[in-house]
């Protein structure tokens, strides 16, 4: 088992080739030691069974080619801190392209699932296949960081969508030092922080639902409240909704963060950002709120004015 503490990062597919290029050297001049690690690619087929058995048990299955050889994923339920994703991961070779439950370990499985009968009821929903161009990056401190550069398609259901993104996942160190780095990356490029999974994409094209607008909730909690920004936001991008309805719900949220004492400097730099805030400022103060969900004093280091 690993676990993933991962930042995912959406760039304009017009301009993405050229922006990571300068990124990547930026991260040369600013970081210990930056390595490419090749490029591949990944073609991934993701199951269920016809009822979304592990998808009501907020877990993902997918097997993924690549260089000849079949590896199947197992996802389990994890923690979502807005942009960050925390969650148990089993990977275990597979022959072919269905995976095999019974190579998992035991202890993955709910008590009492039936694994043969979940096996027989595998079906495939949808396959992300895509170019993965990886670098390993050591910041000052010491920390581990992989940086991917991901292109290609999401298809399901009889359609598809691009793929045009850039993750951080954290390999070893402190995870501030995950965050500094994203915050500098956000200061200097055209990012926007991002928040579905390849996997939620292609859960979305098998069912033919489109990704909708979520309005802020009574019972929303503050993760809940920066998931459905984020969404939101990633709606206005491709002009399926309105500046204006974003400007109504940050207007919204500053009022919920007003009512939250333990927010009180996130509310603070919220409000003076202002009613529409800039781009970049809104990316910066974004992944400020993640940082907060995840570990609070680090909201209070040097991450916020790297």
């Amino acid at each position: 088992m690993s676990l993933e503490v991962e930042l995912k990062l959406l760039l304009p597919a017009q301009h993405a080739a050229a922006i990571f290029a300068v990124l990547t050297d930026y991260c040369r001049q600013q970081l210990a030691a930056v390595q490419p690690a090749g490029s591949k690619t990944l073609l991934n087929a993701y199951f269920d069974t016809a009822d979304r058995w592990f998808r009501r048990h907020d877990s993902g299955l997918r097997t993924r080619q690549k260089q000849g050889q079949f590896e199947q994923t197992l996802k389990l339920a994890g923690q979502q801190h807005g942009a960050a994703h925390i969650r148990p991961e089993y990977n275990v070779p597979v022959g072919g392209v269905v995976p095999v439950l019974s190579a998992f370990p035991a202890e993955v499985w709910p008590t009492g699932t039936d694994v043969a009968a979940l096996q027989q009821q595998l079906v495939e929903l949808f396959r992300t296949d895509f170019v993965r161009e990886t670098w390993l990056l050591q910041t000052q401190a010491g920390a581990r960081i992989e940086l991917v550069f991901d292109q290609g398609f999401v298809a399901g259901g009889g359609h598809e969508e691009p793929i045009c993104e850039l993750e951080l996942e954290l390999q070893a160190g402190a995870v501030s030092e995950i965050f500094a780095l994203c915050t500098q990356l956000l200061q200097r490029f055209p990012l926007m922080l991002g928040v579905q999974s390849k996997a939620e994409r292609g859960y979305l094209l098998a069912q033919q639902t489109p990704l909708c607008w979520q309005e802020f909730a009574p019972a929303d909690s503050t993760a809940d409240l920066l998931s459905k920004f984020l969404r939101n936001q990633l709606l206005v991008s491709r002009q399926l909704a309105s500046d204006l309805q974003l400007s109504t719900q940050w207007q919204q949220w500053q009022t919920r963060l007003a009512a939250e004492p333990a927010a009180a400097v996130l509310f603070q730099s919220a409000a003076a950002l202002g009613p529409q805030p800039a781009s970049q400022a809104l990316q910066l103060w974004l992944l400020q709120y993640s940082i907060w969900l995840l570990d609070p004093a680090t909201l209070n280091s040097h991450v916020l004015t790297a």
